[in-house]
This record gives structure tokens, C-alpha cells and sequence, in this order.
């Protein structure tokens, strides 16, 4: 058995065992929470690196990009210069 690789690697080979002897049960149970908790802080590290990633980036881009332009509502128009059929261009003797 070869363990160079860590204890996913061990893991293959103790399936057999692990079914005819106590020991070896253990270890096969004891390898597998060992698994699940190297990819749980994996996975916690991945998430907080992303994190300062994103607030380095949204730093940058905020001291970079001006701020944003305030909208102001748009002057309110006629009724007649509101409807949609002022500017559908029709041919002439034409009825909608």
C-alpha cells in the first residue's frame, strides 16, 4: 500500500480490509472524516480568499470610477407629445 499521496490514496486500499477486520475499519471511517474535513476547510478557504478578492477588486474599481451620476426624473411631458402614435410615421390616406 502506498500512502505517498496522502491519506486519498490509502483510502482505496483499506476499502477491502476494512470489511474483515476492526482495525482496519477504523482506519478506513477515521480516513474518511479526515477526508471530508480537508475538503470542508478547502472549500472555506476557497470562499474567504474569493471574498478579499472581490473587496480588493470593488476597492480598486471604486477609487478608479467616478462616482455614479444621480438620476433625476425626466421632465414631464404634454399628453400629445406622450402618445406612442405621434411618432409612428403612417402612408398618407391610410387608416391605423
Amino acid at each position: 500500500m502506498s500512502t505517498k499521496g496522502g491519506a486519498m490514496n490509502a483510502l482505496p486500499y483499506l476499502a477491502g480490509p476494512a470489511t474483515r477486520h476492526a482495525w482496519a475499519e477504523r482506519e478506513y471511517a477515521q480516513l474518511q472524516a479526515d477526508l471530508v474535513q480537508v475538503r470542508l476547510a478547502a472549500g472555506a478557504l476557497a470562499g474567504d480568499r474569493a471574498a478579499r478578492r472581490r473587496a480588493r477588486l470593488r476597492a480598486l474599481l471604486r477609487d478608479l470610477l467616478p462616482a455614479r451620476p444621480v438620476r433625476r426624473p425626466e421632465p414631464a411631458r404634454s399628453q400629445g407629445a406622450a402618445a406612442p402614435s405621434a411618432r409612428i410615421v403612417r402612408p398618407l390616406g391610410g387608416s391605423r
